[in-house]
């Protein structure tokens, strides 16, 4: 059987926003071969995380603080989201944005960025508002941080509550695309896309990278001469052989994409920006992290470098 998770970030088991889930959750129920299962977070001992960065270093990628998400992979609720073939993050609105326990529970998936074992996962989204909404912009941020950990967005739903009644047959249209992806995860074996893949998977869902991570190279402002990497080269700040040489590379890649941007070519600048990414990401682990912090080299799952 393949099984579905939705997981409840709200506080009250008797909200609207749990009205919602179980409508999906009842959507991918109707799929032959496919039980769901409603986990409410507060019913779990969680915390955040600590940043040992064992996860990084154990072979396993394993979290080992001693609660319901670490002991190795032995945590309660560690061992559902591993049994998963499909999530559902439903999440209410506070503060404009996915309450904290959503966000909380994903940061203690982190592990599973090293590991790359969520990367391809369905998901779908819900966010729900009573007040003010930005329902769209919580759901935004559940769209980004399922692409952090490479999962396969099914789709999301931003609702407020003054159109609860025709948000719920949308749910469960939600529900049952959510299932038949999951059964496919079951029956056929995850499919992990690739980050070029991913990159582009994203490029119609509610978080696309591609416009975020140009403005993260260039601290905003969107021209690549003044891209944080042609900063760092010019004042020497990276030491490590190998990481300087990464850090030349990603500035070629992202040199060539933002040709690919003056062009009107999206999909090559796409194409060349992950390049860059993956060598950017080398770069600074080497420099940064290798040695001082972490004391482990790069897992060859996490952003790994297609030439």
């Amino acid at each position: 059987m393949a099984r579905v998770l939705g997981f409840l970030g709200s506080g009250r088991k008797d909200g609207y926003t749990i009205r919602v889930l179980k409508e999906v959750l009842k959507g991918a129920s109707e799929v032959d071969g496919v039980e769901t299962e409603l986990i409410h977070l507060l019913d779990y001992k969680f915390g955040p995380c600590t940043s040992c960065y064992q996860c990084i270093r154990l072979p396993e990628h394993r979290c080992i603080l001693p609660d319901d998400m670490g002991h190795r992979g032995e945590g309660k609720l560690w061992k559902k989201v591993e049994s998963a073939n499909g999530i559902v993050l439903a999440a209410p609105v506070h503060f404009w944005t996915a309450d904290a326990l959503t966000h909380l529970f994903v940061e203690r998936l982190y592990p599973f960025a090293w590991s790359g074992e969520l990367r391809g996962i369905p998901v779908a989204t819900i966010t729900v508002a009573s007040n003010q909404g930005f329902q769209i912009t919580a759901n935004e941020l559940l769209c980004q941080l399922a692409f952090t950990l490479g999962m396969k967005y099914i789709g999301g739903l931003p609702v407020h509550v003054a159109y609860l009644d025709e948000a719920l047959p949308k749910a469960r249209y939600l529900g049952l695309k959510l299932g038949e992806a999951a059964l496919s995860d079951e029956k056929e074996g995850r499919k992990p896309l690739s980050d070029e893949e991913l990159w582009l998977y994203y490029e119609d869902k509610p978080w696309s990278v591609f416009q975020r991570y140009v403005e993260n190279l260039t601290m905003g402002t969107g021209d690549p001469q003044l891209s944080i990497i042609k900063r760092a080269l010019a004042h020497g700040i990276f030491k490590k052989e190998e990481a300087v040489e990464h850090l030349k590379k990603a500035d070629e890649e992202f040199e060539r994409c933002t040709q690919y941007i003056s062009l009107g070519d999206r999909r090559n600048a796409i194409k060349s920006l992950v390049k860059a990414s993956a060598f950017w990401t080398s770069a600074t682990y080497k420099e940064f992290l290798e040695e001082q912090l972490i004391k482990a080299p790069k897992p060859k799952t996490y952003r790994p470098i297609e030439e």
